[in-house]
This record gives structure tokens, C-alpha cells and sequence, in this order.
């Protein structure tokens, strides 16, 4: 089966990295089953703070994501399907991909019908991660799309290794992350494409 002739929009926020490695991931695997992928970054609300500023990390992270186009409206509104992605954040989504669903310019029911799935970087803290989905997954609701419900593990992840601690050396590239398993990523994203296929078929 193939999704060939399918728009996916793979949108998120990532501020250290691991969000950004799997949307690449949802990114290929979409691609794999024949879609034609926007792999989109949100721009942070606010400049980066002093003390990021210091962290080698969060500067190796923009470095590499500096060639992701930023995400537009214009984006979901091509996607036959979209992915979110965000950074589980104490078990909210980021006010980043917040703000882009349902801040100012609304999307007023423009993505009805359209289908979607989510997905977070894992988090030490436990319960955020499941959280963190359930707030988009509402958010996306909201807006009229059919939600591809995510698997159990990327609800209850049973590895909370600290965010630290699973990510690669600085100029490790973005397909790149080390003790992060990015194989659930590709394959959502190849549900994904062929939920949408088998939808409109």
C-alpha cells in the first residue's frame, strides 16, 4: 500500500533536539509510504534567555535546525495530514505549538477533516509525556480533525532516562540521537500517511 499523491505537514518545536530528531523520523517514515513531507520548525515566542545563551547544547541545536523552514498556516492547509510534535514540558504541549493552533489568526475550523497524529520527546517526569499528547491530541479536536490515536508505548513510555543523558554529542546531526528510538517515529509517520490513503481512497 502506498500514499503516493498525499501532502503531510510534520510541524513541532524543539529546543534541545530530541523533538526535532523525531519529527525527521515521522518525517521518513511518511516519505517511505509515498508522501510528499513539510518538515516545519516553530519559532520560539521569545529570545533565547542569558542562560541559554551558555548552553552549548541549545546553540548546536539551532545551528542544526537552521535550514528547517519555519511553519506557516499555509502549511496545514496543504497537508492532507499533519504531525505535531512538542516537547513534553511538565505535561503540557509548548505555549510555542499552543500559540500556533490556537493563538491570534485562529484556524476556525479550516482543518475539518483533515487527519493527524502527535507525538512528544520522552520526559523524566512521569505522566507528562501522556499529558503533554492529550493536550494536543484536544487542541487538534478542537479543530475538526480526525486524530490518529497514538500508540501505547509513545503514551506510556518505560524509558524515562533523563533528557541529558539520551542526547548526542553538540553537532550530532538531526536524523541523529543517540539513546532515542526513533523507529516508533517512522513508523507513526507511515500511519499516518496511510490512515490519510485509506481515509480518502
Amino acid at each position: 500500500m502506498s500514499a503516493h499523491g498525499m501532502n503531510v505537514a510534520v510541524i513541532f518545536y524543539s529546543l534541545h533536539g530530541d523533538t526535532a530528531a523525531l519529527a525527521a523520523a515521522v518525517a521518513q517514515g511518511a516519505e517511505q509510504a509515498g508522501a510528499t513531507v513539510r518538515l516545519r520548525q516553530l519559532e520560539g515566542l521569545a529570545p533565547p534567555q542569558d542562560r541559554w545563551s551558555s548552553s552549548e547544547r541549545i546553540r548546536a541545536t539551532r545551528e542544526r535546525l537552521a535550514s528547517v523552514p519555519l511553519a506557516r498556516h499555509a502549511d496545514l492547509f496543504w497537508a492532507d495530514a499533519i504531525a505535531l510534535g512538542s516537547p513534553a514540558r511538565y505535561g503540557a504541549m509548548s505555549a510555542e505549538l499552543r500559540r500556533f493552533l490556537d493563538g491570534p489568526g485562529q484556524l476556525a475550523g479550516d482543518l475539518a477533516g483533515k487527519v493527524a497524529c502527535v507525538f512528544c520527546s520522552p520526559s523524566p517526569i512521569q505522566g507528562a509525556q501522556r499529558a503533554a499528547l492529550h493536550a494536543m491530541i484536544a487542541s487538534l479536536l478542537r479543530h475538526g480533525v480526525i486524530v490518529q490515536a497514538p500508540a501505547r508505548a509513545q503514551m506510556d513510555p518505560a524509558e524515562t532516562t533523563s533528557a541529558a543523558a539520551r542526547r548526542g554529542p553538540p553537532g550530532a546531526s538531526l536524523e541523529e540521537a543517540p539513546g532515542l528510538d526513533l523507529a516508533p517515529a517512522r513508523a507513526l509517520g507511515r500511519r499516518l500517511a496511510l490512515l490519510e490513503d485509506r481515509i480518502r481512497g
